[in-house]
C-alpha cells in the first residue's frame, strides 16, 4: 500500500477534477463525492511524506486542502449552471497539484520552505474566499443563523493561521497569540462585511483582500521587517483592490 501512496498524490488533483466536473451533473451525490476527494487528499498528503523528521508534524499540511475541497465544494453548489463552476473546478485541480508537488519537495528536503511559504501564501487567499463566501452564501440562501456560520469560520481561520504560521517555523506560543489576534481581527472584519448590500460572492472577494492585509503584515512582523514603507503598501494594496472590487461589482 505504501509503495502507491506516492503515486496518489501526483494523481489524486485529476481524479478530484473528475468527481466535481460529476457532482457539478449531479448535486445528489454531494455526501460521496466530497468523502473520496477528502480521502484522496489525506492519502496524498500522507503519501508525500517520505522524510523521517519527529519534529515535523505532516498532519499540519492536511488543514489546506482539507479545508480547501470543504469550502470549495459548498462554494461550487451555490453555483448557477454555467461555464463558471468548470473554471473553478480546473482552478481548485491546480492548486492541489502545485501544492502537492511542493510537499513532495519540501518533504524530501528539495525546498526548504520557501516555495512551501509562497504558494501558502496564494493558496490561503483562494481559501478564505471561498470559506468566506460560502458563509455569505448559506446565510442568504438557505437562511442559516449567521451566528453559527461565523462560528464555524472562525475555527476554520484559526486552523489556517496556525497552518501559516507552522510553516514559517514560529514558536508555538507566539503562533497562538497571532492565531487569536488575526482571528479577532477578521471576525470583526467580517461582520462589518455582512452588512454590506453586495452579493456572497464580493462579500468573500473583500474578505479574502482583508486576509492578504491582516497576514501580510503579520508576517513582516514575525521577521522583524515590519515599517511605515510596508504598512503604506499593504493598506494603499488592500484599499485600492476592495475599491475596484465594489466599483465593478453588482449591488443587489
Amino acid at each position: 500500500m505504501k509503495r502507491y501512496l506516492p503515486l496518489i498524490s501526483k494523481i489524486s488533483p485529476l481524479l478530484i477534477f473528475l468527481l466535481m466536473e460529476y457532482l457539478v451533473q449531479d448535486l445528489s451525490r454531494i455526501s460521496y463525492l466530497i468523502s473520496i476527494s477528502l480521502v484522496l487528499v489525506i492519502f496524498s498528503v500522507w503519501g508525500v511524506k517520505t522524510r523521517k523528521d519527529t519534529d515535523i508534524k505532516w498532519y499540519i499540511f492536511l488543514i489546506f486542502p482539507v479545508l480547501l475541497e470543504l469550502s470549495f465544494t459548498t462554494y461550487l453548489v451555490m453555483e448557477p449552471i454555467s461555464p463558471t463552476p468548470h473554471y473553478l473546478i480546473l482552478v481548485n485541480s491546480v492548486i492541489l497539484y502545485f501544492y502537492f508537488r511542493t510537499l513532495r519537495s519540501f518533504f524530501s528536503g528539495i525546498d526548504k520552505g520557501v516555495s512551501l511559504n509562497n504558494i501558502t501564501i496564494f493558496g490561503n487567499f483562494i481559501l478564505v474566499f471561498f470559506m468566506a463566501s460560502s458563509v455569505y452564501g448559506l446565510q442568504s440562501f438557505l437562511r442559516f443563523p449567521v451566528f453559527v456560520l461565523m462560528a464555524f469560520f472562525s475555527v476554520f481561520l484559526a486552523l489556517v493561521v496556525y497552518s501559516v504560521m507552522y510553516v514559517n517555523k514560529v514558536d508555538n506560543r507566539v503562533s497562538i497569540f497571532y492565531v487569536l489576534i488575526v482571528c479577532l481581527i477578521m471576525i470583526e472584519l467580517a461582520w462589518s462585511v455582512y452588512f454590506l448590500p453586495v452579493s456572497y460572492k464580493v462579500s468573500g472577494m473583500v474578505l479574502a483582500v482583508c486576509y492578504y492585509m491582516v497576514m501580510g503584515l503579520s508576517r513582516h512582523h514575525l521577521a522583524e521587517t515590519l515599517n511605515s514603507k510596508t504598512v503604506k503598501l499593504y493598506f494603499g494594496f488592500g484599499f485600492l483592490s476592495i475599491l475596484i472590487i465594489l466599483l465593478t461589482s453588482r449591488w443587489i
